[in-house]
């Protein structure tokens, strides 16, 4: 997840930052549209920061799950879709792994 996220980020990033500097180079002709495209292309930039929140909590939420153990467990019946109500882990639970 996390390497798509940083590969989509980097797209993103990229061909703003590129057309912050084509902007730079004709913003000489109409300098209102020029400052409303440079508005729009900095929202953007700045909008990709959830990049980094994202990869932080991924790393949190590996870490926590890697202490727990696994032996004995299969994987088989996380394939079945989500938990049974009464089994599994309930919203509560799951919200607060995310929160820390």
């Amino acid at each position: 997840i996390r390497q798509e996220i940083e590969a989509g980020v980097d797209v993103i990033l990229t061909a703003a930052t590129a057309g912050l500097q084509e902007l730079a180079a004709i913003s000489e002709g109409d300098a209102a549209m020029a400052g409303r495209l440079e508005a729009h292309l900095l929202q953007i930039l700045e909008g990709c920061a959830f990049q980094d929140l994202t990869g932080q909590r991924l790393e949190q939420l590996g870490a926590m799950l890697g202490d727990q153990p696994s032996a004995g467990r299969r994987a088989d019946p996380l394939l079945n879709g989500p938990a049974l109500r009464g089994q599994g882990l309930d919203q509560t639970t799951a919200d607060r792994l995310l929160e820390s």
